[in-house]
């Protein structure tokens, strides 16, 4: 049985989305300076608290991860987005949904031990407070956003909760919050440095390079338009 996509949201529930995001991010705020450490089940319930409130194809595509074996649905659910190339895969694929869980483990130990290391170089209070600093830090936020993207754990979502990862770390480290989660940012520049993350089959390499320049680009029109302000 093919289970039922979940590609789209119902433009009807943008509203209530960017409500249950302004929520999320009011938490985030407040335990930011606790510097808790993202896992697995966290941003499961990011992605359940989004979508609270609204219809989805089935009710544990929120919340769970593809290949979830408690959501029969997700068990073989492939994600991807472009034309199908001659191997019969998508331009841009995340990884198989039988690899979700391990990929989304290793994802996070490589982020966590970054997470440890920087937290000694910039504790609760200390915001980067030079280019080489703040370079690191948008460096860091381009990795994380990439890689959650390479692995596209949900069947729908993603980017959104990319862009929440973005800004869990700019709140950890005192940077502004540059990147809209909800509705998605329309630059090009940013739509197309989200594909290059994105891998294929049979390795599922992304490239994160190009967000780091756009998220430096981002960061810097929002630090002027706050000098301006």
């Amino acid at each position: 049985m093919t289970a039922p996509s979940w590609q789209e949201d119902d433009p009807k529930t943008l509203s209530l989305i960017q409500g249950n995001v302004a929520q999320l991010i009011t938490e985030l705020r407040a335990t930011a300076p606790a510097r808790l450490l993202p896992t697995c089940e966290e941003l499961c319930r990011w992605h359940a608290w989004v979508y609270v409130g609204c219809e989805v194809p089935v009710a544990g595509y929120a919340g769970h991860f593809r290949g979830d074996p408690t959501v029969p649905e997700l068990i073989d659910y492939e994600v991807g987005l472009g034309a199908r190339l001659k191997d019969g895969n998508l331009e841009k694929m995340g990884v198989w949904a039988r690899r979700v869980g391990n990929e989304m483990n290793a994802v996070l130990a490589g982020l966590n031990a970054v997470f440890a290391e920087l937290d000694t170089r910039l504790p609760v209070g200390k915001s980067p407070s030079t280019a080489d600093q703040i370079l690191e830090v948008i460096s860091f936020a381009a990795l994380a956003h990439g890689e959650f993207l390479r692995v596209h754990p949900f069947a729908n979502g993603n980017g959104r909760i990319a862009r929440l990862l973005v800004a869990f770390i700019c709140l950890r480290y005192g940077l502004p919050m540059f990147l809209h989660i909800k509705p998605r940012p329309e630059s090009d520049d940013y739509i197309r440095a989200s594909r290059d993350s994105m891998g294929r089959p049979p390795d599922f390499v992304g490239n994160h390079t190009t967000t780091t320049a756009v998220f430096a680009h981002m960061l810097a029109e929002e630090l002027a338009s706050e000098r301006v302000a």
